[in-house]
């Protein structure tokens, strides 16, 4: 009996000490589950050596994701006093300076930091640092297998450059393709060479610009931008260009870290920011797409912008064919006779609290070039224009004057906005009796211009002889430029009188080529350039900045061949070109080749540049989904996602939505279907991550659908809670949404 108790008291006692274990273990696993230990970032900081706006924007940008990051001194790295860190960033500045500050002991810890698992991460001068130097370079830390290609012009440019992503699965550039606009500073151009012993290093991505502004061309094409690599048992990623100072790439900087800390965002407890919406929220808007959906075209569309929380209208009064849609005593020819476009829109819109601006496309009109072909453009080679006209045409100024008066007096307006108030291409521009005149007037060598203009488009066919004249400061292409821009921002000016006359509070706005909110030249970025702006439309950012209430930048990534990101940095650049107080608006491209995907990632780049404003070209070609959640019983949630179509037949003949998937963000998943129509049929993934709808059709044209799911887990912070992809026809060919959240 007692040798019972003995035994029952052991298992009772082998038991707690398990449960104990287990308790310990659990409390482990649900510790490590909210986040590892914080991560710890060194920033140098030396006088002369390193640039204070990259240190502290660099502590700024990591500050953002919830990273704690503090300077450390050279002193300090030389006295071992990294041990407390997981990560060092040797940010811009200039190498030299970099490795004589830190002296050998400090430059001798930083190699044995990384070795025993520290990571580095260079910026621009911290790149040059990481390298094998040779000769005076020879105090570089050499822990990469890599050396600068032309270092002799290492002065090479500065500006927006474009990149392209090369290893799209790698932890360091994860969410980031295709094609990227970065800030370049004078970076390293590296080349592989192969130390024994030393690994290789990862391609992350390539240039794509010719940087070559103070050294030799085609140096930079295709050379490495970011490269990730190792050392003993660290990790190490290396800039060229300067992510701290890009929009769009803290992110990035943030992923470097924490791959550099051999963490990841999934793992680490990131403190995000609740992104900011817009406060105007827009659409352009064909007069035929109100048209089209017949007498209650108006109310329709009005409706649905209310319903989704739109703020402004743009519709277009007049386009490029020069007829009006409104009725116009003194138009040239109108759109449609039998109704006023204008008239209706207005009034359904202010019913609802929905602003409306006049939209006029101004240096094209092809009813005036057919009455008045002297004041047609003339093309260096093909002559006269069928539509485009001379902004320098007194009585076609007179005539665009008259229009917009007219628009005022007789309806309700609150804005008027421009487009095509530019030049279309430098080979457009040579009337005699406008700008040739002008030209010679001015005492400006028209053969010159002429025989530049021939070696970059048709002789020579360089593509650049003209734009590299001009940032290389040659008199005459500079006054030529000059007065094309004059031409264009004296007929904006003009107008503006005519609108400030007649009521302060109209609201005076255009719609700009995106080109001219970049911030580098030709020499650094070709076609990617102010200069390509300035050169071919006679558009020039500040001056619009002194010309109008607001500016939409027509940031048509799609259309330039660019990712999303690029809309961040131009609308940026565009802002502080109108010296920071957020009178710009960003025009986002709203139809076929984007995605549904690209389009809510432009909408998340701009929203976290806390814009004030969104504007969709155009109204008629996106569907329209918003999603709420809200608290359920036993910690589920309901997630009720509202969608719309509202294309138009202006483009295709194919509206109807036949299938819809519903994919939902962060760590949502997806548990059953509460609440939905009968006529279509919806079913949850295997992964719970997509809800698809299907149906003959789901959405008809102008109908609404209306869903409730049961899901569990935490709304993502940074994105929208779903994002909502429409499909039309057998072939389910995607119509891009925008997701409200």
């Amino acid at each position: 009996m007692k040798w019972c108790k003995k035994v029952v008291s052991l298992i009772i006692s082998v038991c707690m000490v398990m449960t104990f274990i287990s308790l310990k273990e659990s409390s482990a696993i649900a510790k490590e589950k909210e986040g590892r230990e914080e991560v710890r970032v060194a920033v140098l900081e030396a006088k002369e050596a390193t640039t204070p706006k990259s240190v502290e924007q660099v502590i700024h940008v990591l500050k953002e994701y919830g990273i704690k990051a503090e300077k450390i001194s050279p002193k300090e790295v030389a006295k071992d006093k990294l041990e407390k860190f997981d990560v060092i960033v040797i940010p811009g500045g200039r190498s030299l300076n970099q490795a004589e500050a830190l002296g050998e002991k400090g430059r001798e810890a930083i190699k044995e930091f990384v070795k025993r698992r520290g990571g580095y991460i260079g910026i621009c001068a911290g790149t040059y640092l990481a390298t094998k130097g040779e000769g005076k370079y020879d105090s570089y830390l050499g822990i990469v297998n890599a050396q600068v290609v032309d270092i002799e012009h290492w002065n090479r440019g500065c500006g927006d450059v474009q990149i392209k992503v090369k290893s799209l699965e790698h932890p360091v550039i994860s969410g980031y393709y295709g094609t990227l606009t970065v800030h370049y500073k004078n970076g390293p151009i590296l080349k592989k060479i192969d130390v024994p012993g030393m690994p290789s290093y990862v391609e992350l991505a390539s240039y794509i610009s010719d940087i070559h502004d103070n050294g030799p061309e085609g140096i930079t094409p295709n050379t490495l931008a970011l490269i990730a690599s190792e050392y003993g048992e660290g990790r190490i990623v290396l800039f060229s260009f300067h992510p701290e100072y890009t929009a769009g790439l803290g992110k990035m900087l943030m992923q470097a870290v924490l791959w550099c800390a051999k963490t990841s965002p999934e793992e680490y407890p990131l403190k995000l920011k609740k992104s900011h919406d817009v406060k105007v929220k827009g659409a352009w808007l064909w007069g035929s797409t109100v048209y089209n959906l017949g007498v209650d075209g108006a109310k329709i569309i009005t409706d649905q912008m209310k319903e989704y929380g739109f703020t402004d209208i743009f519709l277009l009064v007049k386009g490029t064919a020069g007829r009006v849609d409104y009725n116009s005593r003194i138009a040239l020819g109108l759109a449609h006779p039998d109704r006023d476009i204008l008239k209706e829109v207005v009034e359904e819109a202010h019913k609802k609290g929905i602003r409306v601006h006049a939209w006029f496309v101004v240096n094209s009109d092809k009813q005036w070039a057919t009455l008045h072909p002297e004041d047609r453009m003339v093309h260096i080679k093909k002559g006269p224009d069928d539509s485009r006209i001379s902004p320098l045409s007194i009585n076609y100024r007179e005539y665009v004057k008259n229009l917009v008066k007219e628009v005022l007096e007789n309806y309700k307006v609150d804005g008027i906005h421009l487009d095509y108030i530019r030049y279309p291409h430098v080979v457009f521009g040579f009337n005699e009796n406008y700008e040739v005149t002008e030209a010679v007037k001015i005492g400006i060598d028209m053969n010159k211009i002429k025989s530049l203009i021939d070696r970059t488009f048709y002789t020579d066919k360089d593509g650049k002889s003209i734009f590299e004249a001009y940032d290389r400061g040659d008199k005459d292409v500079v006054g030529w430029i000059e007065m094309r821009k004059n031409a264009v921002k004296s007929f904006a000016e003009e107008i503006k009188e005519v609108v400030k006359s007649y009521s302060r509070k109209v609201k005076f706005s255009a719609a700009l080529m995106p080109e001219g909110a970049y911030d580098s030249n030709f020499l650094t970025a070709q076609n990617d350039s102010r200069t390509f702006a300035l050169v071919h439309y006679g558009q020039d950012y500040k001056d619009a900045s002194s010309i109008y209430d607001f500016a939409v930048p027509m940031l048509y990534w799609g259309d330039y061949g660019k990712s999303p990101q690029w809309t961040a940095v131009l609308y940026n650049n565009a802002v502080e070109m109108f010296d920071n107080n957020k009178r710009v608006y960003a025009g986002l491209q709203a139809y076929s080749p984007v995605k549904t995907y690209d389009l809510c990632d432009a909408v998340n780049y701009i929203r976290q540049s806390e814009s004030e404003g969104i504007v969709f070209f155009r109204f008629g070609t996106f569907g329209l989904s918003k999603t709420a959640v809200k608290e359920a019983k036993d910690g589920e949630k309901v997630m009720t996602v509202i969608m719309t179509n509202p294309l138009n037949q202006d483009n295709s003949p194919n509206v109807d939505i036949t299938k819809v998937e519903i994919e939902l963000k962060g760590n949502y998943v997806a548990k059953e279907i509460v609440e939905t129509s009968s006529e279509i049929s919806a079913k949850i993934s295997e992964s719970g991550k997509v809800v698809i709808i299907t149906g003959n059709p789901c959405i008809p044209q102008n109908g609404t659908l209306k869903i409730a799911i049961s899901v569990r887990g935490e709304e993502p912070k940074d994105v929208e809670p779903a994002q909502v992809r429409f499909y039309v026809t057998d072939k389910y060919y995607e119509v891009r949404v925008y997701n409200q959240y």
